[in-house]
């Protein structure tokens, strides 16, 4: 009974043993290098190199500078475009408004002055 308990124990032992092995869990990421990856790059990094860097950011913000320059310009664009033809016509208004005022002015100074050839006469 002592021998079995004994064997028993051992096997119990080998088992736990060969569990410690991870590999046995890898599932195929034996290679698995991402920590090596990760402190390329942060090497990387600190050497100057890597990361998005200084001149594409001032580049990414100048390409977005523009583009919204231009869509607010648009806007501003057609705002004032509508504002300018409403002040065109405006404009256009009362210039005929003066314009018809000066004939019917032009027309009755004729009557007058026709009268007053005719009272001459």
């Amino acid at each position: 009974m002592r021998a079995i308990i004994v064997l028993f124990a051992i096997v119990a032992i080998a088992i736990s043993s060969t569990a410690q092995d991870y590999q046995d869990f890898a599932d195929g990421y034996e290679q698995d290098n991402l920590y090596e990856n990760y402190a390329n790059r942060q090497q990387e990094k600190a050497d100057g190199g890597g990361g998005i860097g200084f001149g594409k950011a001032i580049g990414a913000f100048g390409i977005s500078y523009l583009i919204g320059a231009k869509v607010h310009s648009g806007r501003v664009t057609k705002k004032m475009k509508n504002k300018h033809m409403k002040d065109q016509k405006a404009l256009y208004t009362q210039y005929y408004n003066d314009v018809y005022k000066l004939e019917e002015q032009k027309a009755e100074q004729q009557a007058v002055i026709e009268q007053l050839q005719a009272a001459l006469a």
